[in-house]
């Protein structure tokens, strides 16, 4: 089975691709993913729990980057992976590029999927295995851009303090306490809301 997905990250194509070839930095924005060991430079181990359907399947398997060119931000990546519980298998033959965008970077994946055992019939409709495609790449993409954000704040210089005169530091009360007034009247009102849901 062959599945394509797309997605934007906000930095530039040299950055993502760097990003993107660092799997104990980004494993964690991989929805169900837990790294157990890096056997080589370019060899891990690992588990994925993931659901097709109304079934919960984990399996223990491995990925490996086979060949990464820089000069065309090309990679391939071969993976596989067993149910725990015996189920079947799973193999996937994925080859990643990263483009420039109007957003920064565009990171295409053509994946060439095998399934076997009942895994194969848990997922024979096309259309759950593209849609849980879909969902896991789209949790991913929305992670790696939250980590990309984080990490560019964090990078940014500390900013001086400046004296904070006793005018501004009155102000400064006087916005917090109508800050959190707002604040207890915007909870009490959703509150409200949800129990006005239950009560009905």
């Amino acid at each position: 089975m062959i599945l394509q997905n797309k997605f934007d990250v906000p930095t530039s194509p040299e950055e993502a691709w760097q990003t993107l070839l660092d799997v104990p930095g980004i494993v964690g924005c991989v929805p169900g993913a837990e790294l157990t060991s890096k056997e080589s430079d370019n060899v891990y181990k690992g588990r994925v729990s993931v659901k097709l359907g109304p079934v919960a399947l984990k399996f223990n398997g491995s990925a490996t980057i086979e060949t990464a060119d820089s000069a065309t931000r090309t990679a391939l990546i071969r993976a596989n992976g067993t149910d725990q519980q015996g189920r079947g298998n799973a193999g996937a033959v994925t080859t990643m590029r990263v483009e420039p965008s109007a957003a920064g970077s565009t990171v295409t994946l053509d994946t060439d999927l095998q399934l076997s055992g009942l895994v194969a019939q848990y997922g024979r409709a096309s259309g759950v295995i593209t849609a849980v495609s879909s969902t896991i790449i789209s949790q991913f993409a929305e992670n790696l851009r939250r980590q990309i954000g984080a990490q560019k704040v964090a990078d940014l210089p500390a900013e001086r303090e400046e004296p904070i005169s006793a005018e501004r530091k009155t102000a400064s009360v006087d916005n917090a306490i109508g800050g959190g007034m707002l604040w207890k009247i915007f909870t009490a009102w959703f509150g409200g809301l949800f129990g006005a849901s239950r009560r009905g």
